[in-house]
């Protein structure tokens, strides 16, 4: 390994790193949470093409609490395309998640420069960046357009910001650099409200220990100047003046709507972490953060952290996601907390055995993205392949389940939240509202020479249905998968609820148009 990273050079990690990040922008598109599709790409899609309409957009949005400006890079990503005739749902996903990944390598690199010192050897900055560009969950999560990643590398870039400061340790341009921080902290905070805390935290850092008047003024020009960006960005999304951080308070806190998502204890993020991270690297994260707040209580960065962590545990409604912001310090934490461990251990036979063994298993992790696609984006590019060459095709969607074209919201007002974004041009949806029959309407549709999907959750529905339907089989997972790694058909959870039937004359046997792998 030693004689690995003395081969290799920084430039060609970089090199090697962004070539990654390009292929999962391409290969890996899908949703880590349902968020990250109707709270930006869905609103896209409505200020875009006039569809989905504010009825059927997710509660958050007649509440005024979801951050625009997300959306609206979304929006300016998409209208390109269209203006170029280029524009199609996965290359618009393509695009934002290209750029999420330059982004992300860019900050990573810049914070390299900040902290580069603390490395001591060229080898320690070579591993710093080899865990930030490869380590799976850091390749995989890089590319996400959603806003845990967005606001994650923003706290980032503001940390690396202060610490080029305060290293450089002059008084020239002070406001200037200020006005660095502010905006990174603006940034920070108008895409992810929860970030909030780990600003208070930076911001009571500075008060204890860094009093710089004229500091403190550009920073607050720069927020204040990344607040009035948000501003805009909501008045485009909404079409009035809003104030999105008070709604999402009064909504989520107050009114307690986050709550109906499900609680979970306090100590769920004690175990969450490592069970999802993959138990070795996600215990390998979470001790290194505890040991660098432990290691650096009076750190900027245990600061801005620690009551980020802290404030959640309290909260009732707990997912992992929220603490996805945290994991870009993570390389940094890694590389500083086994830098300091004693030199045999690095050095033994069974440490370069455990470093091979879990190379060989973040590599095995980090290829299956690319390899399978996510249940989510399998169907819809079925979907669409099945609807090449028909006229028309209407998808019926059975009021009050949940597909992967439709989730039910039963906040504020009961509403069926549907997902155009991937749907293709010449499909239709309807919901039969409760009591109406929806063999009825399927029946009205075909006799009208639609050609009609009816999805459910039900996966027998072709056999206990008055209609003539044909279930469409169908798995988002290679044969080979089914047929050598399928032990105790765990393949089909994922699509258990998730069938779908076509509507065919009573008299008609045509082939399954299904495409199961």
């Amino acid at each position: 390994m030693r004689q690995f990273l003395r081969k290799i050079t920084t430039g060609q990690i970089v090199l090697a790193g962004c070539l990654l990040t390009l292929l999962y922008a391409l290969l890996s598109q899908g949703t880590y949470h349902s968020d990250e599709h109707f709270q930006i790409l869905e609103y896209a899609r409505m200020k875009l093409f006039g569809t989905p309409g504010p009825e059927n957009l997710a509660w958050e949005y007649p509440a005024m609490m979801r951050p625009g400006l997300q959306p609206f890079i979304a929006y300016c990503a998409g209208a390109m395309l269209d203006a170029a005739d280029l524009y199609s749902p996965f290359v618009h996903v393509f695009l934002l998640q290209l750029l999420s990944g330059a982004f992300s390598v860019a900050v990573l690199i810049f914070f390299l420069g900040a902290v580069r010192r603390e490395f001591g050897t060229l080898s320690w900055r070579k591993w710093y960046l080899i865990l930030g560009l490869f380590l799976w969950f850091m390749a995989y999560l890089h590319v996400h357009f959603s806003a845990e990643m967005f606001s994650g590398n923003a706290l980032l870039l503001l940390a690396g910001l202060f610490l080029r400061y305060r290293r450089d340790d002059c008084d020239r341009k002070e406001f200037l650099r200020g006005v660095a921080l502010g905006l990174a902290a603006g940034l920070a905070f108008i895409v992810k409200f929860q970030t909030g805390f780990a600003l208070a935290g930076f911001g009571l850092w500075l008060l204890f220990f860094h009093r710089r008047w004229r500091l403190y003024a550009g920073i607050a020009a720069g927020f204040i100047v990344m607040l009035g960006v948000g501003a805009l960005a909501d008045h485009w999304l909404y079409g009035e003046w809003v104030c999105t951080p008070v709604n999402y308070l009064r909504e989520n806190i107050l009114n307690g709507e986050m709550d109906k998502f499900g609680r979970e204890p306090w100590w769920y993020y004690l175990t969450a972490p490592i069970l999802e991270g993959g138990i070795v690297f996600g215990l390998l994260a979470a001790v290194a953060t505890l040991y660098f707040f432990v290691r650096h209580p009076r750190h900027v960065v245990t600061w801005m952290l620690v009551p980020f962590l802290f404030v959640h545990f309290f909260l009732g409604h707990k997912e992992l996601r929220f603490f996805f912001p945290v994991l870009f310090f993570s390389p940094w934490f890694i590389v500083l907390m086994i830098r300091n461990l004693p030199r045999r251990i690095v050095d033994s036979r069974p440490w370069r055995y455990t470093v091979a063994l879990l190379a060989v298993l973040n590599f095995c992790a980090m290829a299956y993205p690319l390899t399978i696609d996510t249940p989510d984006i399998y169907f819809f590019k079925m979907m669409r392949k099945y609807c090449d060459g028909k006229e028309r095709v209407t998808v019926l969607i059975p009021y009050g389940e949940r597909t992967y074209y439709s989730i039910f919201q039963n906040i504020g007002t009961p509403r069926m939240t549907i997902a155009t974004f991937y749907m293709p041009d010449n499909m239709r949806w309807e919901c039969p509202p409760p009591g109406e029959p929806l063999e009825k309407r399927a029946r009205e549709l075909s006799g009208e020479g639609t050609q009609v999907i009816v999805l459910s959750a039900d996966p027998g529905l072709d056999g206990s249905s008055s209609l003539p339907l044909r279930k469409i089989t169908w798995s988002p997972y290679p044969r080979w998968v089914i047929r050598y790694f399928n032990f105790n058909d765990w393949t089909r959870f994922t699509v258990r609820s998730k069938n779908i039937y076509e509507l065919v004359p009573a008299r008609t046997s045509a082939p399954d148009n299904g495409s199961a792998r």
